[in-house]
């Protein structure tokens, strides 16, 4: 039975979902000396994760961007429908404390072994936890934040796919048969999944979105979570008891229909957003449509009626592949800190072109301290 998470601002907070027990330590000893020997290359992964480029996926013109999508299974774990309502801040923080937040504390509880090139399984609750908070991020974005999980064996080649990044101290889309504990299964899923290391499960996702690194300015790891015809997912973990975390989300080939997006989809995102999910590492933000042509556009924000200083934008080049053509730029005068009070960014787009987007838009984006006494920045609709 799938469950459903509705979080309106009359909402009270979800209490946390009962945890697994805790991971299961690996105790098989390393059987070869190349793979003890992967421990060097772990020591060049940044701290807080390494991310790949995004994959890259262009949809066959014959058969639409439906691409492949396979029935849920029962074993990989059934992930929470989100519904949350952007415009209330009840709604948000009661998302943001009572799901998010808990989500962190699901234990991977992985059976795999390294020594052993034994992929294992994570805990049904944390392969749910992951594909509900990319529900999160997407019903925060007014998204429907109604994924799932794949057959168990597009779960299974994800999580071959990690397994062979944390033997391996990298990752890859295309990891080559020479690789340790290669599978055909496992590359595979790596060619379709945004991937990382040195983060699994949840954490993982929070990384996607910030969508940090050099090769990644056209934020294909946060559009293909914000792909608005997503309707499956399946993810794979290691947690990194014997080398360093790691995660393979596949984010192709699980695509429904293309539900309404009016308003298209930026993040961050109108309405209000806990200052805990800004892109902080990044600074980048992004507003994408479908077909949309943003050679000529500009944009302008302001925070709190102050004009910021002009932003700088991150190449439209090689845009095509990763969900919906997107305007990706990097503001000045952001605080991605904790705010002192409820903070609005205003962002103004002209000049775009194409499928039916507006020559002018703006939205705001209310940036606020979830645990903090609500107050009324605006009169139309949105209120503390």
């Amino acid at each position: 039975m799938t469950r459903s998470i509705r979080l309106d601002r009359h909402a009270g907070r979800r209490a946390p979902r009962l945890r697994a027990g805790p991971a299961l330590a690996l105790t098989a000893a390393w059987t070869a000396a190349a793979l003890a020997a992967s421990a060097a290359v772990h020591a060049e992964v940044p701290p807080n994760g390494g991310l790949a480029e995004p994959p890259r996926w262009l949809p066959d013109a014959a058969a639409g961007e439906t691409g492949t999508s396979t029935a849920a299974s029962a074993t990989a774990g059934d992930a929470a429908r989100v519904w949350i309502d952007p415009t209330s801040r009840d709604s948000v923080a009661n998302a943001y404390l009572g799901v998010f937040v808990p989500q962190s504390g699901v234990a991977a509880g992985w059976t795999g072994a390294l020594g052993s090139c034994n992929a294992g399984s994570t805990a049904a609750d944390y392969h749910a936890a992951t594909i509900e908070r990319v529900n999160v991020y997407r019903a925060l974005a007014g998204l429907p934040g109604n994924v799932t999980a794949m057959a168990a064996a597009s779960v299974q080649g994800a999580q071959d796919a990690a397994l062979m990044f944390t033997a391996n101290g990298q990752i890859s889309h295309a990891p080559p048969p020479s690789w340790l504990c290669y599978t055909a299964a496992g590359a595979g899923a790596a060619a379709a999944s945004n991937i990382s290391l040195g983060l699994a499960g949840p954490e993982a996702v929070v990384a996607y979105m910030d969508d940090y690194g050099s090769g990644n300015g056209m934020v294909g790891h946060r559009r293909w979570i914000l792909y608005p015809p997503q309707a499956q997912m399946a993810s794979g973990s290691v947690d990194g008891a014997d080398g360093w975390p790691s995660n393979a989300l596949r984010v192709i080939g699980g695509f429904g229909a293309r539900p309404d997006t009016p308003a298209g989809v930026a993040w961050p995102p109108p309405g209000y957003v806990p200052w805990q999910l800004l892109p902080s590492v990044s600074n980048r933000w992004s507003y994408s449509w479908p077909g949309a042509n943003f050679a000529n556009a500009r944009v302008t924000m302001t925070r709190n009626g102050q004009a910021l200083g002009a932003v700088s934008y991150e190449p439209l080049a090689n845009d095509v592949g990763y969900g919906d053509n997107t305007l990706v730029w990097l503001p000045q005068g952001v605080n991605y800190g904790q705010p002192a009070g409820d903070t609005v960014y205003r962002v103004t787009i002209d000049g775009a072109s194409g499928n039916g987007i507006p020559a002018s838009l703006s939205y705001a984006v209310v940036v606020f301290h979830p645990e903090a006494r609500p107050e009324r920045v605006f009169g139309n609709g949105f209120d503390g």
